[in-house]
């Protein structure tokens, strides 16, 4: 019997795992971490993974998908976006692909998969994510998965952490995981944060928006939810908005949308 965590290094993940990881000591159980490295996260986030997994002593599983986030943004010439589904090149070739593989080789019957999936992050997920205990079906491996946080709101969440002593990272304070920056489906507010606070993955991200804009023929592309309000590039949003002087509360209007509300747990 093995639990694998799948961990991103957000406060839902980390939280999970850590409960996941004493029932595996109390039963047992064999149990390993598993990030997957899109390629596009931050550093400071990939550190904190490391940090997490000598903490909590557990064995660390890094997943790498086939090709980078910018060798695919080149391949397919545009943003990855929410909708329509065929444009998520992201969640696809970032994520589900190397999950895919690893489960395929390393996943038994008996083993459970383990999620931090909370139903209080979006409408989607709380209309889709109705058990703690589920199957999903990955490429023809039917996966027994475990949500031990599924109906535990932020307030919650917050006590858990302080009571187990969870290490947090520095990007927490942020909201998000910086796990995977491809955009897709990150508000304003939250891709503004990105380029104003973090200048190395802001450079990553700008020369990644040039080279796809270089090679097109067609109208720009730019990520999902600035091109909703009529920015063309990402490039040209950050020299129109976020290299001004504005404060973080002039991003909230327009306010569009939740980050990744589709749901990127794997």
């Amino acid at each position: 019997m093995k639990i694998h965590c799948f961990f991103s290094g957000g406060r839902d993940s980390a939280t999970s795992c850590f409960i996941a990881k004493r029932v595996a000591d109390v039963r047992n159980w064999q149990y390993t971490l598993v990030h997957v490295d899109t390629t596009i996260g931050l550093k400071e986030t990939e550190e904190y993974v490391r940090q997490y997994a000598e903490w909590l002593k557990a064995e660390l599983v890094v997943l790498r998908p086939e090709r980078t986030f910018k060798e695919y943004a080149l391949q397919y010439g545009m943003w990855p976006s929410l909708y329509p589904q065929k444009f998520r090149w992201c969640y696809r070739d970032l994520k589900l692909a190397p999950i895919r593989k690893y489960l395929r080789e390393n996943y038994n019957t008996e083993d459970v998969v383990v999620v931090g999936v909370r139903q209080s992050e979006s409408k989607f997920r709380a209309l889709y994510y109705k058990s703690t205990f589920f199957t999903r079906n990955y490429d023809g491996i039917e996966v027994k998965v475990w949500a031990p946080l599924l109906h535990v709101s932020d307030t919650m969440l917050s006590n858990l952490i302080e009571r187990f002593g969870i290490p947090k990272s520095s990007v927490w304070r942020f909201g998000f995981s910086g796990e995977c920056l491809c955009l897709a489906g990150a508000p304003i507010h939250e891709i503004a944060i990105i380029l104003r606070h973090f200048p190395e993955m802001r450079d990553k991200l700008l020369e990644i928006d040039d080279l796809i804009n270089q090679k097109r023929r067609q109208r720009p592309s730019a990520p999902f939810r600035i091109s909703q309000v009529g920015y063309r590039t990402l490039r040209e949003f950050y020299r129109q908005i976020v290299k001004s002087q504005l404060t973080l509360d002039e991003f909230l209007f327009p306010y569009v949308g939740k980050s990744c509300q589709g749901s990127c747990i794997i």
